[in-house]
């Protein structure tokens, strides 16, 4: 598996964000609370969904907003795919799609 780019909105720290990978080795360097941790669990959520106990919804959530996403695109067998998973409050909690 190739990771090319993930979107992050409302996740966390980051509002509306865009990274690009590079192919090859990868290293997240930044201050503590810089968003190193969030884009890993980005990278988790959209691959494996919310998990209640290991990664609820609620954490991934920004605080005080209603909606979310992550879209992930990665190459795996020479093939192009795109993950998108969203976050919505209502008032039952926080509910999660994949696209």
């Amino acid at each position: 598996m190739l990771l090319k780019y993930i979107k992050l909105h409302n996740i966390r720290s980051y509002e509306d964000h865009e990274i690009n990978f590079p192919i090859g080795s990868l290293l997240l360097a930044g201050d503590i609370g810089s968003g190193k941790s969030t884009i890993l669990l980005a990278i988790e959520f959209a691959i494996f969904g919310a998990k209640k106990r290991e990664l609820p919804a609620h954490t991934l959530l920004r605080h005080g907003k209603k909606d979310a996403y992550v879209e992930l695109r990665m190459q795996i067998d020479n093939k192009d795919i795109i993950v998108k998973r969203t976050l919505k409050r209502s008032n039952d909690g926080i509910e999660h799609t994949y696209h």
